[in-house]
């Protein structure tokens, strides 16, 4: 395989004469970090300056206690109903939330089978290696069957939720069915930083690749066909995008820096402490956002599930796809940099849509109305002055003292007089906000006065501030927040401890019932979850 040029990255040692790509690493974020993926297949590049964190304590890689039950059910000889009971008893702790996800996500499994189609499982590995002047091996992250003489085998992946088929995962589909036609058996090293030890197979006739919903067991087919027909798939939508991931790229903070190899070296990521408010802690890194931080407030547990990606409910009502909607209309707008277009405007005459949300009927005139209004207001539509437009940006930092990644994802940021602004938008039919400061109100406004007063985007602190663009169907206004002045950073402070001393300190995230329960997304995998038939009266929830 040729690929452009690679240079080991400043702070990084080792050879790179090894090359391992996953189906994980093809289904990664298009818009994650080129340079982390880079360096993340390539498994005998280390950093020179490694970083000593404590574990966490509980698992973090749902689908483990899925995998490792199946490997005792398929390849251990255990019955399901022991392999079942085992979830949660060997390994590192689970959170209950989680044994009780992996218990249905192992019965939705084997409720397809795999025998009446003349299958049987392979506890090996299957790997495609090529060595040029340096080995590179590709392999597929998920569950294998063949039949008896091995010329038939399908690959299963395992999705969360309902089985679907999605254009993006092309890249891995074409990983699996090449590595399901070509791959020889292999069993997984001893060492990561060692290639696999490859065995003898008999040659394929045919290949399939499923997707398995672990939220019902519903299968969807993504790729059947003949080693040939795998061949023609991988070169089509595999090749390019395996090259692009072995080239590598420019670092791009964001969501993958808490588990990057290059944490302590990237030269791009800033770190910073005290972004969190919080003092020097000695704790596992974590990744988190100002949502993370309201959801722990509200309960750990539905917290904890949300971050482990966990099949979820539906959990936006008519306000909240109205609000969605006048957002997505409004990015997509400026996402050019330039002011939005007063005739582009939904009149509200009839239903209309932004990005995946529609509106209709009501909704859908007041929505309008809100846009009119945003007018009044727009940054871009009322002045030249506004450069450096970015719309809904990834910004991530490194709090060093909180051993946390902090992401953020303004609404829109632009430079004005030298320094940055950060507005955030929101919509209401309320006439006022339960708290009297904005802050208390809107604590990712903290997080802005926090990211800004603490220098994270550069920039001159004296003429940076902090927007909030508040639409309503009869007016809209903007309040400023100084991120210079001495009272309001205290207080966005406070606000901020807060969230983060009881997030950071949590080990176990244990459930808080109460009426929140009726409208958690995870409720369905929480044992602590008291039905939907919970008291009105004011409890310790949130």
């Amino acid at each position: 395989m040729t690929v452009d040029p690679w240079a080991i990255p400043a702070g990084m040692v080792g050879s790179d004469d090894l090359v391992r790509i996953g189906t994980g690493a093809a289904g990664d974020d298009l818009l994650g970090c080129p340079s982390f993926l880079s360096v993340k297949i390539r498994p005998r590049i280390r950093s020179r300056r490694r970083s000593w964190t404590p574990a966490a304590q509980l698992e973090t890689f749902p689908l483990q206690p899925v995998m490792a039950a199946l490997d005792r059910v398929e390849h251990g000889q255990l019955s399901a109903d022991a392999a079942l009971a085992e979830i949660g008893q060997r390994g590192t702790p689970l959170h209950p939330g989680l044994i009780k996800f992996a218990r249905h996500a192992v019965c939705s499994y084997l409720s397809i089978g795999s025998k009446e189609n003349g299958l049987k499982p392979v506890p090996d590995w299957w790997v495609v290696r090529k060595t040029s002047a340096r080995i590179w091996e590709l392999y597929a992250w998920g569950r294998r069957y063949q039949t008896a003489d091995g010329r038939h085998r399908e690959f299963r992946f395992m999705r969360f939720g309902e089985a679907v088929s999605n254009p993006d995962d092309r890249t891995k589909v074409a990983i699996a069915a090449y590595v399901t036609a070509f791959g020889v058996p292999a069993a997984w090293p001893e060492s990561w930083r060692e290639p696999f030890g490859l065995r003898e197979a008999p040659t394929v006739d045919h290949a399939r690749v499923v997707e398995v919903s672990l939220a019902d067991g519903a299968a969807d087919v993504l790729f059947d066909g003949t080693p040939a027909d795998a061949e023609a798939y991988y070169a089509e939508h595999g090749r390019k995008r395996i090259a692009s991931i072995a080239a590598g790229g420019p670092a791009r903070p964001g969501s993958s820096c808490a588990e990057c190899k290059q944490l302590t070296s990237c030269g791009t990521l800033p770190r910073i402490p005290g972004v969190l408010a919080l003092p020097t802690t000695r704790a596992p890194i974590r990744t988190v956002s100002m949502s993370d931080l309201r959801y722990h407030r509200t309960c750990p547990a539905q917290a904890h599930l949300r971050s482990l990606h966990l099949p979820r409910a539906y959990e936006y009502g008519a306000e909240a796809e109205l609000g969605h909607a006048v957002h997505a209309w409004l990015e997509n707008a400026h996402r050019d940099g330039t002011a939005c277009d007063p005739a582009a405007m939904p009149t509200g005459d009839s239903g209309w849509s932004a990005g995946r949300w529609r509106v209709d009927g009501d909704a859908a005139r007041v929505g309008a109305r809100m846009l009119r209004r945003h007018l009044d207001v727009c940054a871009l539509h009322l002045s030249d002055a506004a450069t450096q437009v970015r719309v809904e940006p990834r910004l991530a930092v490194h709090d060093t003292a909180a051993q946390a990644i902090v992401l953020a994802k303004p609404d829109m940021i632009y430079m004005d007089d030298g320094g940055w602004v950060w507005r955030e938008l929101k919509t209401t039919q309320k006439e006022g906000w339960f708290h009297d400061d904005l802050l208390d109100e809107f604590p990712q406004l903290a997080l802005a006065v926090s990211f800004l007063a603490e220098g994270v985007l550069g920039g001159d602190p004296a003429t940076a501030r902090v927007e909030l663009e508040v639409l309503r169907p009869d007016g809209a206004e903007i309040d400023v927040i100084d991120p210079t002045d001495p009272e309001r950073l205290t207080k966005a402070r406070a606000v901020l401890r807060r969230l983060t001393q009881p997030w950071r300190a949590d080990e176990t995230f244990g459930a808080r019932p109460s009426k929140n329960c009726r409208w958690c997304p995870v409720s369905r995998w929480c044992p602590s979850f008291p039905g939907s038939d919970i008291p009105d009266e004011k409890d310790g929830g949130a």
